[in-house]
Order: C-alpha cells, then structure tokens, then sequence
C-alpha cells in the first residue's frame, strides 16, 4: 500500500514540496480563474478542509496541506482530485 508521499508525486502537475502539495493552473481569462476559486472555496467549505489559493491574473496555484497535523495527508490527497475534478467541470 502507498503512503500519502508516494501517492502525491502521482498527481499528475502536482508538485511535493515537503509537507505541502501545489499546483498552478492556467486560464484563459482572470473570470475563469476567479470561477474556479469559487468552486473550489464552495468545496472546501463543504469538506472543512481549505487550501492555500494565489491568483496571479490568470494563473491561480492551489496548494493543499493539513495545517491541524503539520503533515501532508490523505485530505490532501482527496483534495488535489476535487480540484482536478472542478477544473474539468463547467465552471464557468
């Protein structure tokens, strides 16, 4: 069985970094972007469990760790998929 550390490196654009997982993701415009973070903070607030989000005009990067655990674990593991899965739905 995979530990959370092995499962992170195969998230496909997700970058391991320590404790934290990140990833950029690219849009078209700033709205896309901004509907995606909505998604996303929708989710989160579902789940309890929030991300870091910068928006850089039409970059926004995620970044997912469990702050209560100062540890990668598998809610970030569930949560980098729901993001995955929110940019593939119609966002906007």
């Amino acid at each position: 069985m995979q530990n959370v550390k092995e499962k992170a490196q195969q998230l496909d654009g997700w970058t391991l970094e320590g404790e934290k997982i990140w990833k950029t993701f690219q849009f078209n415009g700033y709205l896309e972007g901004i509907s995606f973070v909505k998604k996303l903070a929708v989710y989160a607030e579902g789940v309890q469990h929030h991300p870091h989000v910068t928006i850089d005009h039409t970059n926004v990067t995620v970044q997912w760790t469990t702050v209560d655990q100062g540890a990668l674990t598998e809610k970030d593991i569930t949560a980098a998929q729901a993001s995955e899965n929110l940019l593939k739905s119609n966002y906007i």
